[in-house]
């Protein structure tokens, strides 16, 4: 058995209106890359995405670029770096405002469901976001479990139901709102994995990673605030974790449920601000 370090950034690339020009944000997005270097990007609200993604894999060698496994227009985006897959198929449901892929890692026994979401507006009255973040909860518990199952491509499928790893800007606290929707985290089998909002997003935390099914025996998690006042090209925490997953590389135990083997699995969710860039 052998372990992998994977990392995650999750951020909304649009930013607040009338506030940091879209060359700035993406030169920050850029800079934020580099400083934590992701594996998996979730991206919410991929505003001159196609640009963004140029300009990142740029200067990259070949298998440090990242490719697009799943977008949805104006609302969400999945980036992954191109050595980390061997295999990936995007998924179309009539659920909206998210992207979905299948990943399967490379040289390992381990597959993945991985979702960007963007949720409803902030005009949308709450009720009707709970409603969409539950449909969206049950459309990706089922998707796994029909993997489980054996169902969907010969390449990947396995029999334990995949790991889900869902983020993205919910435009709602689905933490506190009286309750509405925290009770039914748990029910659904999925984890919330915690942070603390930096100063500025105190009273508007709606940026989240998520997993299912639970993965049992994570570490607490450690919260960095970057070196200096956030600036301002984004409205939005960008949020960094890093997940140890054990995998097995034998074919013959493929078969096992991967959960099981998941005792030690943790994150550490980290907050990477954006930072005023130094003038040259």
């Amino acid at each position: 058995m052998a372990d992998l370090n994977l990392k995650i950034l999750t951020i909304n690339l649009k930013g607040p209106s009338g506030i940091g020009k879209p060359d700035k944000r993406r030169t920050t997005f850029i800079e934020i890359v580099e400083d934590v270097k992701p594996d998996i990007i979730l991206v919410s609200e991929p505003s001159g995405f196609k640009k963004t993604v140029t300009d990142l894999n740029k200067d990259r060698e070949s298998g440090q670029k990242f490719i697009t496994a799943a977008f949805t227009k104006n609302h969400a985006a999945v980036l992954v770096k191109e050595n980390l897959i061997q295999d990936k198929k995007e998924l179309e449901t009539e659920t909206e405002r998210v992207a979905i892929s299948k990943i399967k890692l490379k040289g390992t026994s381990k597959t993945f469901l991985v979702a960007a979401y963007h949720g409803k507006y902030t005009s949308v009255k709450k009720p009707a976001k709970v409603k969409a973040t539950q449909e969206l909860f049950e459309v990706l518990k089922s998707i796994a479990s029909d993997a489980g199952n054996g169902s969907g491509t010969s390449q990947i499928k396995q029999q334990a139901p995949m790991t889900v790893l869902l983020g993205g800007d919910f435009n709602y606290n689905i933490e506190k709102d009286e309750g509405v929707l925290v009770d039914d985290i748990a029910s659904y089998g999925y984890a919330v994995w915690p942070y603390q909002a930096s100063e500025r997003r105190k009273r508007l935390k709606k940026d989240f990673i998520l997993s299912y099914p639970t993965l049992a025996g994570y570490e607490e998690v450690t919260v960095l605030l970057d070196k200096t006042t956030p600036y301002k090209c984004y409205d939005h925490d960008p949020l960094f974790a890093s997940l140890t997953v054990h995998y097995v590389t034998d074919p013959n135990e493929e078969q096992q449920d991967p959960t099981e083997k998941s005792q030690k699995s943790r994150h550490v969710l980290c907050v990477q601000d954006c930072m005023e860039l130094e003038e040259k």
